[in-house]
């Protein structure tokens, strides 16, 4: 009777396996090599180093094609490791004050799952291998700027926390950096407006981001002995404030871009909607601040800032090429019609794309009560480089949008 039991016991046990879901690769790699994973990607600080990457894979997409694979998926891990490496230097100076704190105490250091000289060896060993990748396979530049980081994050930063609310703009330098480190692993330089442009966006975006943050775990950075502007700022006016004004200047820099050349007209268009969003909710906040609009506006930044920066690669000028052609057109090289030259595949993907939305977008057919021309896309070729030398020659024969050409031609043809 026992065995019977058994066996049933067995049989149901296998019959409850085989009906069991799967297990998560996440607990089956726990399983093999226990918590260790999982306690690295903490030190690593993995989300926000996954950030960290994605806006240096935007800085080496502004630069424009050729893209090199042996180029940009080495600079991307070299960049991950620099910033584990700097993210756990951080937690291993700050483990007695993350112990106090609400939403750090199970942190691996402050928790007691990791000893520090074992985090210390994490950090040297993340630390060496990401700038010795990015020397190796990307550029020196690329790797002085990861070096950089990993000593302006932990050695200046880290400790200013605990010295002055202005630490905030000294971290954003560092937030600022990657978007450079994709640029200059592509050019080799840290030279142009494409960098600044690049640079310009993460600090002044990480501002509004970061004190709306700040607003909402104050409790908490008080409990661990941090000087962070929403201590100093009972009724939330001061960091709304500020949240607002890096706001504002955050909607210049599409402009800026717009009309220096470095993107289309089209990137301070559609600029008007996520940083106008941004703009609402820092408002928002001021008019009266809460843990709610707080909330908001953190969130919201996090969606933004893939938004803005993909849209700033898609409609940068060194994407496409400059003057690149429409299919059968002649393009203007140092003066001359020419036949198109071939682009790049990822060019001409995004040719493609562009002159999609353009034929949708209602700036193409807007016109002006006085002139035929409304359109801020032509105007703004009309006012730069080769391109707008074809432009010109559209508006001097008052032929600038598609469907006014396409009109008159009709009309051309009604007459003959």
């Amino acid at each position: 009777m026992l065995a019977g039991s058994r066996r049933l016991s067995s049989g149901q046990d296998t019959a409850a396996a085989a009906e069991a879901p799967p297990r998560p690769v996440r607990a089956m790699v726990s399983g093999v090599l226990g918590e260790w994973p999982s306690i690295y990607l903490e030190l690593a600080k993995y989300r926000l180093s996954s950030l960290v990457v994605f806006t240096t894979s935007a800085g080496y997409a502004m630069a424009g094609p050729p893209f090199e694979l042996g180029v940009l998926a080495p600079t991307l891990v070299g960049t991950f490791l620099a910033s584990a490496s700097a993210s756990c230097l951080n937690q291993a100076y700050e483990i007695e004050r993350d112990a106090l704190m609400t939403r750090t105490k199970k942190r691996p250091l402050p928790s007691g799952k990791v000893s520090l000289p074992h985090a210390l060896a994490f950090a040297a060993g993340t630390g060496v291998a990401g700038v010795g990748i990015l020397a190796a396979f990307a550029t020196p530049l690329t790797a002085f700027l990861g070096l950089s980081n990993i000593v302006i994050y932990s050695a200046i930063y880290t400790p200013l926390k605990v010295v002055t609310p202005r630490n905030t703009e000294v971290g954003a330098i560092v937030g600022a950096l990657p978007p450079l480190m994709g640029w200059t692993a592509a050019t080799g330089s840290v030279c142009g407006l494409e960098p600044l442009a690049l640079g310009a966006c993460l600090f002044l975006w990480q501002m509004p981001h970061f004190y709306a943050l700040a607003w909402l775990h104050r409790a908490d950075y008080s409990a661990g002995g941090y000087k962070m502007l929403p201590l100093y700022d009972p009724t939330g006016k001061r960091t709304a404030s500020y949240c607002l004004a890096y706001a504002l200047a955050l909607s210049l820099v599409p402009v800026a871009t717009s009309a220096v050349g470095v993107t289309s007209a089209m990137f301070a268009v559609e600029s008007v909607f996520f940083n106008g969003g941004l703009i609402a909710l820092a408002l928002r906040f001021r008019q009266r601040a809460s843990q709610g609009r707080a909330r908001a506006l953190f969130l919201y930044s996090l969606v933004q800032l893939p938004v803005m920066l993909t849209l700033l690669v898609f409609h940068g000028e060194r994407l496409h090429g400059n003057g690149h052609a429409a299919a059968g057109e002649m393009e203007l090289t140092d003066g001359l019609l020419q036949p198109p030259q071939p682009r790049d595949s990822v060019g001409d993907l995004v040719a493609r794309l562009r002159d999609a939305g353009r034929e949708l977008c209602a700036h193409e057919w807007v016109q002006s009560p006085v002139l035929e021309v409304a359109c801020p896309v032509v105007l703004h070729e009309a006012a730069s480089g080769d391109r707008g030398l074809k432009s010109l020659k559209h508006l001097a024969s008052n032929i600038v949008c598609p469907q006014t050409s396409a009109r008159r031609e009709e009309d051309n043809e009604y007459e003959r």
